[in-house]
């Protein structure tokens, strides 16, 4: 797997200068925001909601909402909300797939992403399990390059295939359930989400609860495998559909998770071997499928790295020590003692805008 080292410089340069405009539909503002404040003539910073300041064209700008000079927000206030009018051929597609680290609470059957949510629903920052934005929410908003709307069909809990391993409840979608719902509602580039081949890039984040679920079983490596074969049926059905663009995010050193670091070091040398072993059949596979699928653009990110960036140096990231968890996700690394926070999850993002780049992120 390719690796991808994260430093706090580069990181910063993810980040839009505080003298660079802003594109139109771009951040300029909201709570924890850094970047720039300043828009592309003919737009004006225009407060959405207490997490997301967007630049929007002048003449959609109420004069209620358009400030000049934009601060971190951290109180929330009534807003009137743009009158501009979604154009979905204008943006780009994010669409995604995963568990509870990449969960928005997304209602496929809800509002769709727009350009004052580009989630669509719930309302920004989502129903996360971080505390404030996951990787996703700062990817659309903080590192987005253009408009890129999140159709994020990750569901808590997920495994890639229920019927190899079960997840925590029946209830949740599994990678493979998730796929479905792609195939019952996007695949076929309906008129709220005409995406095509070239404007739409797919994320997967799985692995997780595979490797947590699997790591101490006799067998596991056959079983993991079997996990990747269906792990890559169902970019096989997105393929098919017309996906040529794929991001994938490898598994993270979840060992180092309070929850897991009780267990020991003798079950965390496996968990460990476990995700490396699921991580460089994530690579292997991915060759294979290139090989019998042309045209595919893809990118493998290495997410041990952010999660090492925070956890070498949580008092870098706001946190007194790399255990440590609250509720509140931002005064410690870890939201429980298994979710990260938001500084991980923004390291994770991060991450992901370095891999892809434009015309997506940056």
């Amino acid at each position: 797997m390719p690796s991808l080292k994260i430093t706090a410089a580069a990181v910063l340069g993810l980040v839009l200068g505080s003298n660079a405009q802003v594109p139109v539909y771009g951040q300029c503002g909201g709570n924890g925001y850094t970047g720039s404040t300043s828009c592309t003539a003919g737009s004006t910073c225009s407060s959405q909601n207490p997490w997301y300041y967007q630049c929007v064209p002048s003449t959609a700008a109420p004069t209620s909402s358009t400030v000049t000079s934009v601060v971190p927000v951290t109180t929330t206030t009534t807003t009137t909300q743009p009158t501009t009018t979604s154009n979905p051929s204008a943006a780009r597609y994010f669409i995604t797939f995963g568990d509870s680290y990449s969960q928005t609470g997304f209602d496929i059957t809800g509002t769709k992403p727009n350009p004052a949510n580009p989630l669509g629903n719930p309302d920004l920052p989502g129903w996360t399990t971080t505390g404030g934005l996951n990787w996703l929410g700062f990817l659309v908003t903080n590192y987005n390059a253009s408009l890129v709307y999140s159709y994020n069909l990750a569901d808590g809990g997920a495994t890639t295939d229920a019927e190899l391993i079960a997840p925590w409840s029946p209830t949740v979608l599994s990678f493979i359930d998730q796929t479905t719902k792609f195939s019952n509602n996007l695949a076929s580039k309906p008129s709220y989400a005409p995406w095509t081949s070239d404007n739409t890039l797919v994320g997967v984040w799985m692995g997780v609860n595979d490797v947590g679920n699997a790591f101490y079983l006799d067998g596991w490596e056959a079983l993991i495998t079997k996990v990747l074969g269906r792990y890559f049926e169902q970019l096989q059905i997105m393929y098919n559909a017309g996906v040529r663009k794929f991001v994938l995010l490898g598994v993270p050193p979840t060992q180092k998770t309070p929850l897991m670091l009780a267990n020991g070091e003798a079950s965390n040398i496996q968990l460990a071997n476990t995700i490396s072993f699921y991580n460089n059949l994530i690579s292997t596979s991915l060759a294979s499928f290139k090989s019998k699928n042309s045209g595919v653009t893809s990118w493998v990110v290495d997410t041990a790295a952010p999660f090492n960036e925070a956890i070498n140096n949580p008092s870098r990231y706001g946190a007194p020590d790399a255990t440590c968890y609250n509720s509140d996700g931002k005064s410690c690394l870890w939201k429980d003692n298994y979710h990260p926070g938001i500084e991980i999850q923004k390291l994770v993002a991060a991450a992901v805008a370095k891999s892809v780049g434009q015309p997506w992120f940056a």
